[in-house]
C-alpha cells in the first residue's frame, strides 16, 4: 500500500522520526509512512517497525 506524502510532510516525518523526545509510537508511525510513500511493502514494514501487518494498515489508512 503505497501513501501519498508532500515534500512539506516528508520533512515533518523525517523530524518526527529522529527526534528521541517523542513517544515511540510517534517515530514508529513515522517511519512506517515514510516507507510506505517509498513503495516498501507493508510485511517489510511491520517487521521493521516490529508491529503486525494488520496495525500498519491501519496507520496507514489513518494517515489517508
Amino acid at each position: 500500500m503505497q501513501v501519498g506524502v508532500t515534500p512539506e510532510e516528508t520533512a515533518v516525518l523525517i523530524r518526527w522520526k529522529k527526534r528521541s523526545d517523542n513517544h515511540a509510537l510517534v517515530r514508529m508511525k513515522a517511519e512506517a509512512v515514510l516507507y510506505a510513500s517509498e513503495g516498501v511493502s507493508i510485511s517489510i514494514i511491520a517487521k521493521t517497525v516490529e508491529r503486525a501487518e494488520r496495525t500498519v494498515q491501519e496507520w496507514l489508512a489513518e494517515w489517508r
